[in-house]
C-alpha cells in the first residue's frame, strides 16, 4: 500500500464512479481497477461493491478512506513545512473560551519571547468546533476538555487537570432566602447558561438536569443561553440570573463575595488538556508551546 493507492482509493470513494475517478487521477479505467484489486488482494478484503449504478464503498473502505485521509492531510502538511521552512513558522492553536483567560495570555506572552519569530494564530471554540477544526488540518492542537471515557481512533489526548463547575449568583439572589423545600417545588429563576452554537445544551445532559432539579431548575424556566462563557458571567453578576458557570472562572468573585455558589450544586467538569491528531509530526514550536502552557497549568494547580 501506498499513498499513490490511497489517493485513488479516496477519489473513487468521492466520486462513486470508477469512470469519473480514473479522469480525476489522470489514468485508464483498467489501470485504476488493477491499481484497487492489488490492494484488495494485499488486505484479502473488498473495498467497493461494484452495481449499475457505480460503486459503493464496503465497511473496510469507510475506515480506509477515514484515515488515508489524515495521512494525505499530514502529507500536505510536512510539504508545507519544508516549504515554509526558511520562512515565520505559522502555529495554529485552538483555544475552549474558558481559558482565553490570565493564564493564557501569560503563557503565549512566555512562549513568544522564548520562541523567536513565529507567526502565532489562537482560534477560540468549543470542543465540538476545535475538534472540527482540527480533523480538517486547521490547527496544530486544540487546548479544551472531553468528556470521561471519550474514546477515537484518530485523536490523541493529553489531559493535564479537571475543573469543577457549581450554581452561583449574587449573594442578593431569592434562592438563598428560600427552603430547601420551596426551590424543589418550583421557582420562577432566570437561567443563563452556556450553549456552544446549535451544539447540544450541556444542561440538557440527564444526569445534570436531575441534580439542578434540587436548585429550582426545568427545562421550563426561562433562560438566556450564550456561547461565550464571560457573557453567561456577566448575565449572572448584572442581571440577578442564577447558572452553573466553571468555579475557576469566578474565582475572584467567589472569593470576594459578589458571586456565591450553592452548596451541594458542584459538578465534576470533564477533563481539560491537549488533543492532537494521532501520529501526527509535531514540530518544534508545537512541542515548545505545549510546554509553556504546561508549566503555566502546573502552576495554576499549585
Amino acid at each position: 500500500m501506498n499513498l499513490v493507492q490511497l489517493k485513488r482509493v479516496i477519489a473513487i470513494y468521492e466520486s462513486g464512479s470508477l469512470r469519473k475517478a480514473s479522469k480525476a487521477v489522470g489514468i485508464t479505467q483498467p489501470a485504476l481497477t488493477l491499481s484497487i484489486r492489488h490492494l484488495e488482494e494485499e488486505f484479502n478484503t473488498s473495498l467497493f461493491e461494484r452495481g449499475p449504478n457505480g460503486v459503493r464503498p464496503t465497511e473496510m473502505c469507510e475506515k480506509l478512506v477515514q484515515r488515508a485521509r489524515l495521512m494525505l492531510m499530514e502529507e500536505q502538511r510536512i510539504i508545507s513545512d519544508l516549504v515554509e521552512a526558511n520562512r515565520v513558522p505559522k502555529l495554529v492553536v485552538g483555544v475552549h473560551p474558558i481559558f482565553m483567560n490570565d493564564m493564557m495570555s501569560r503563557s503565549m506572552r512566555q512562549f513568544v519571547d522564548q520562541s523567536g519569530q513565529v507567526d502565532m494564530w489562537v482560534r477560540e471554540g468549543y470542543t465540538t468546533q476545535l475538534l472540527d477544526l482540527l480533523s480538517a488540518g486547521e490547527l496544530d492542537f486544540a487546548f479544551c476538555g472531553l468528556p470521561e471515557g471519550y474514546a477515537s481512533e484518530t485523536l490523541d489526548f493529553e489531559p493535564l487537570f479537571k475543573r469543577e463547575y457549581a450554581v452561583v449568583a449574587t449573594p442578593e439572589h431569592p434562592v438563598f432566602s428560600m427552603t430547601q423545600a420551596e426551590i424543589t417545588r418550583g421557582t420562577d429563576f432566570v437561567w443563563a447558561h452556556v450553549r456552544a452554537y446549535e451544539k447540544v445544551d450541556p444542561l440538557d445532559n440527564d444526569d445534570v438536569a436531575n441534580n439542578l432539579r434540587q436548585f429550582g431548575y426545568s427545562r421550563e424556566n426561562k433562560s438566556v443561553k450564550a456561547s461565550s462563557a464571560a457573557f453567561v458571567k456577566a448575565m449572572i453578576l448584572h442581571s440577578g440570573m442564577i447558572g452553573m458557570v466553571a468555579c475557576e472562572a469566578v474565582a475572584e468573585e467567589l472569593a470576594s463575595g459578589t458571586l456565591r455558589r450553592l452548596a451541594g450544586s458542584e459538578i465534576p467538569a470533564p477533563a481539560f488538556g491537549f488533543i492532537t491528531l494521532k501520529d501526527r509530526y509535531e514540530t518544534r514550536t508545537v512541542r515548545q508551546l505545549k510546554a509553556t502552557i504546561r508549566q503555566w497549568c502546573a502552576r495554576k494547580q499549585d
